[in-house]
């Protein structure tokens, strides 16, 4: 499997996503990735990349509206 590609679990349904980008905004990382709709569409997403006790990343929701406004603003410009 490509290094960029993973597996995400949305609404309990595993799916394959890419990872695009990974930024830091107000010292959080966070990754920017799209997720196959299996119907030849994406939907571009970003999660904040958090590291677990054991080393391993894990990917959480955003959780505030101000994080989801600039990660909003960073996707927009990707693809602008």
């Amino acid at each position: 499997m490509d290094e960029n590609k993973f597996k995400i679990k949305i609404d309990d349904v595993e799916r394959e996503a890419e990872l695009l980008k990974t930024v830091v905004v107000d010292d959080k990382n966070y990754a920017i990735y799209s997720v196959d709709n299996g119907d030849e569409t994406s939907d571009i997403l970003a999660s904040q990349i958090i590291k677990n006790e054991d080393g391993s990343m894990m990917l959480v929701d955003l959780e505030t509206d101000d994080e989801r406004s600039k990660l909003k603003d960073i996707v927009t410009a990707m693809f602008s």
